[in-house]
């Protein structure tokens, strides 16, 4: 049985990325996992519009779904402090780099739709803003 690897843009307002220029955590448009998909990862990059300092870093989460919890007609996301701390990509060049990509491994089996939310705790200090995009690949069976 062959395999493939759909793979999907994550989006902010239907951006193909956000600018986190505040500390406020930002969630991704809703992302609807297919049934017939194995498992799934992230692949998050973030790149530092300004010389990074200590502490410049992004934090990632995984907010999923299995529908409508609340029974009011739409589907119910995870909310911030029950989402899934993926990692922390560090843009300061003594810890990590910039720009800094990583892959994450999703826990998609059984989920109907997720969000990626990301955060940076010093997010506009300095105008040191942190660009972030985002790719899903999943693994379906043909």
């Amino acid at each position: 049985m062959a395999a493939t690897n759909p793979d999907v843009q994550v989006t902010w307002s239907a951006a193909s990325s956000v600018t986190l220029s505040s500390t406020a955590r930002v969630d991704s448009d809703a992302l609807t996992l297919n049934a017939a998909d194995g498992p799934a990862s992230v692949q998050i990059s973030a790149d530092n519009s300004g010389t990074p300092s200590a502490g410049d870093v992004l934090n990632v989460y995984a907010k999923y779904t299995n529908g409508d919890i609340l029974g009011d007609t739409g589907d119910d996301y995870d909310t911030n402090k029950g989402a899934t701390f993926l990692g922390q990509l560090d843009t300061y060049s003594t810890n990590g780099e910039d720009p800094i990509r990583r892959t994450y491994d999703l826990r998609s089996f059984g989920k109907k739709g997720v969000k990626i939310s990301v955060d940076a705790p010093q997010g506009g200090v300095s105008g040191r803003n942190i660009v972030v995009r985002a790719r899903i690949v999943t693994n379906r069976q043909q």
